[in-house]
């Protein structure tokens, strides 16, 4: 009797602890789901800024070599490139004007 009452008390924590990744994807909608791509490139652009800090201060504290700060910063550039490219493409579709420190940079 002790044995069943012990598997049924493990059965229902189970359930318990597991409730929450066996409901449906619906009820969590992810903040991703309701950003526009605008929003998903800005974001895109905050987190590679963020990389290439930290990729500086690593080579700076000596924890990349040169040749792989040489490779990640690239790396890190080249998607900046593309994702600011895609921001002004955005930005030109809904005509806005460019800002003056913006069209000083390109000059």
């Amino acid at each position: 009797m002790v044995l069943l009452v012990l598997a049924l008390l493990f059965a229902s924590m189970v359930l318990y602890v597991s409730y929450p990744l066996l409901r449906e994807e619906e009820e969590s909608e992810t903040p991703a789901m309701t950003l526009s791509k605008r929003q998903l490139l800005t974001v895109k652009k905050q987190e590679l800024v963020s990389s290439l800090k930290d990729v500086e201060m690593d080579y700076r504290m000596q924890k990349l070599s040169e040749e792989d700060y040489g490779r990640l910063k690239a790396e890190f550039e080249g998607q900046a490139i593309e994702v600011l490219r895609e921001l002004d493409a955005i930005e030109e579709k809904k005509g806005k004007p460019k800002l003056k420190s913006e069209r000083s940079g390109k000059e």
